[in-house]
């Protein structure tokens, strides 16, 4: 088939290596001047590698997404951990018991930790959150961050996301994620995606693709921008990001901390650390909350029940059309990782090359499953042994 492939992103730029590898012609299309959306590296005037849309730390439990990411770059085994700042000390994140007991409520936080209910409240992301970690500790971490992140009361928020995102651990295992296998690209995520696109034609500054052209379009652009806006705008949000190289960094342990308690600034991230660099300066980036309204790049989708249902009307639209198949985060308005974002472009594949034959419940159907075990925590080890 002749594959048109908009975006080129890491969704974008894996299924046109993925859909090439099994012999279709592929050509992506991106509106920018250069490839890889918000998956890019930089070098900065000092010399430094970073990351302008922030910190991209790679990490996996799957072999077979292991082996993809190897074929186009070796990566530098960064091990990511994160702090956070709360009462002006830096903790470790996630929350431990080691952790509590270092904050002046910590007699108040256990016993909430023991009147805990059975199940999680799935009514919205704060009675999850409470459900998680009890009252207290969720205001001390999360509810002053999520409140700033997403621009509205944690309430408003789809429940969903609240146990994968946030856990409690007995102890400090050591990082952020549990995947043994991770790491930053030695050269960059620029480079890994140049390679991983090497010998495919692509085309940069285009705005418009004529699906005509085409025997299948898979589309990585928000799902209302391709359908026109028809029935309004899904919500997104972004960041602003700020940089100094010369201000000292509180634990090189630590690749990025977490600032809840902060009147501006959700996070921060020290470039140094995460690739793994000898400098006398740290590149240390600040990031700031931002409606997509106020100029920002959609960069997260906002997941409230207004949404959800907007998404899919979207979707049961899109999937109406001949030959064109929304991908992605912004094509199926859901927050990826990296590594689920090339399990999302394993699995889709298949799908893409029988969509023209398949009704559009059927693609429907498909698309939403795949939605949902691409980022479905029960599904990070062990997804491709069957």
């Amino acid at each position: 088939m002749k594959i048109g492939v908009i975006g080129a992103g890491l969704t974008g730029c894996a299924l046109a290596r993925l859909l090439t590898g099994r012999r279709h012609k592929v050509i992506i299309f991106e509106k920018n001047d250069r490839i890889g959306g918000l998956c890019v590296s930089n070098r900065h005037e000092n010399g430094l590698l970073y990351e302008p849309y922030g910190a991209r730390t790679f990490h996996t439990a799957e072999d077979k997404i292991r082996e993809f990411a190897l074929k186009y770059s070796r990566f530098n085994g960064y091990r990511h951990r994160k702090g956070i700042v709360i009462e002006g000390k830096l903790l470790p994140f996630p929350i431990t018991r080691e952790t509590i007991s270092l904050l002046s409520a910590a007699g108040k936080i256990k016993k909430e930790l023991k009147s805990r209910p059975k199940e999680i409240d799935r009514s919205n992301f704060e009675t999850a959150c409470i459900s998680i970690f009890g009252p207290t500790l969720y205001k001390y971490f999360i509810s002053n961050y999520s409140r700033r992140m997403w621009g509205r009361s944690p309430k408003e928020l789809s429940a969903h996301w609240a146990p994968k995102r946030l856990v409690l651990r007995d102890d400090d295992t050591g990082g952020l994620f549990k995947n043994e296998w991770q790491g930053l690209p030695i050269e960059g995520y620029s480079v890994w995606l140049e390679r991983m696109i090497e010998g495919i034609d692509v085309e940069t500054g285009v705005e418009v693709v004529d699906t005509k052209n085409f025997d299948m379009v898979v589309s990585t652009a928000p799902i209302d921008e391709i359908a026109g806006y028809r029935y309004g705008r899904l919500e997104y949000r972004s960041l602003k990001f700020i940089y100094t190289c010369v201000e000292d960094w509180e634990d090189d342990r630590y690749g990025t901390i977490n600032l809840p308690q902060h009147r501006r600034f959700i996070r921060k991230c020290n470039f140094k650390v995460l690739h793994r660099l000898v400098s006398a300066k740290n590149l240390i980036q600040y990031q700031q909350p931002c409606d997509v309204d106020s100029g920002g790049i959609p960069m997260y989708p906002v997941h409230t029940e207004r949404n959800e249902l907007l998404f899919r009307r979207y979707l049961s639209y899109v999937v109406s059309l001949t030959n064109l198949c929304p991908a992605g985060r912004l094509g199926l308005f859901e927050y990826l990782d990296m590594d689920e974002a090339i399990a999302y472009a394993i699995q889709i594949v298949p799908l893409i090359e029988k969509y023209r034959e398949l009704p559009p419940q059927e693609r429907r159907e498909a698309l939403m499953k795949v939605r949902r075990t691409a980022y479905d925590e029960s599904n990070h080890s062990g997804r491709f042994k069957n």
